[in-house]
């Protein structure tokens, strides 16, 4: 029983000790975050030379069905599009990047043009709430396909690439893949902030919370109270550990105690029993020395 507390003990301490920790690095990166933002307000703050985003538009989401027409379906025949089903992949173009759809369903107007609907699917895919990261790249080595953040006015634009242009500088036709057309301007080189680099879920709704007054004090007070709370709970434990040990020497003093008031009563009768047969012994040698005496007496008289 005793083992299996000590075990809970270092169990929590650990717990506690890794929530610190991971409630420590989050306040500094929030922080970070709070002041670089202040200091350059045109652009986004950098840690490790990454630019963490929220996400707030679903352009860049997969889960989104598109209208393809039978003119924009490439690498196959008059007579292999009519015979596409659902669930069937059909590639099309946008821009110079290949784009390739899943087929939800088929579509026959009156005119007799196909059309479908259908998914675009894709492992890079961005969605909203999530927390991006994008890393200052060189722009010359970017390509199409490659997801690049990018400056608009203030705000900050995640978008992939569907061309590059040469002619005037460099510059991205860009296009969010929710969306039905490119973006309407070119990205200049200088407006890249960086390119994608991954995402995590969800986790950029939390940072946007955190940055509030309300998410900020909640992000500072709970790990306070909880770390007061913890040391309330340790200093309890150790008080009641210390309370029982205190108990237990005490309980131990007094059977000493007792034990050394037995031995001392009992060499106390042993001492008693010995001056007794001493002095029974005495007695007997009186008497013996009496009798005797009275012998000798008897026997000067005859």
């Amino acid at each position: 029983m005793k083992e299996n507390k000590t075990v809970l003990n270092k169990i929590l301490s650990a717990i506690g000790i890794a929530l610190c920790v991971v409630f420590g690095l989050m306040l500094v990166f929030n922080i970070t975050i709070i002041i670089k933002g202040l200091v350059k307000p045109d652009t986004p703050p950098t840690v490790f030379g990454f630019a963490p985003l929220i996400v707030k538009s679903g352009s860049m989401s997969s889960d989104v069905v598109h209208r393809l027409d039978s003119s924009e379906i490439v690498d196959m025949t008059a007579e292999q599009i009519k015979a596409i089903k659902p669930g069937d992949k059909v590639d099309s173009m946008m821009g110079s990047l290949r784009l390739t759809n899943v087929v939800q369903s088929v579509h026959t107007p009156d005119d007799g043009d196909l059309y479908f609907f259908v998914e675009r699917p894709a492992p890079d895919h961005i969605e909203v709430g999530d927390l991006i990261f994008a890393k200052k790249t060189d722009t010359a080595s970017l390509k199409v396909g490659d997801i690049i953040s990018f400056m608009e006015g203030t705000s900050v634009v995640t978008h992939r690439i569907i061309g590059i242009n040469n002619a005037n500088g460099l510059s991205f036709v860009t296009k969010g893949d929710a969306n039905n057309a490119e973006d309407t301007d070119p990205v200049p080189a200088d407006k890249v902030v960086g390119v994608f680099k991954g995402r995590i879920p969800v986790l950029g709704d939390f940072i946007f919370f955190l940055q509030k007054p309300l998410g900020m004090a909640i992000f500072i007070g709970v790990p306070v109270v909880a770390f007061i709370a913890f040391d309330i709970i340790r200093r309890q434990r150790s008080a009641k550990k210390g309370d029982k040990k205190q108990d237990e020497m005490e309980k131990e003093l007094e059977k000493l105690r007792a034990l050394a008031k037995e031995q001392e009563e009992k060499k106390a009768a042993e001492e008693a029993a010995a001056k007794a047969k001493s002095a029974e012994d005495e007695k007997a040698a009186l008497m013996a020395e009496l009798e005797r005496l009275r012998a000798q007496v008897g026997e000067k008289k005859d």
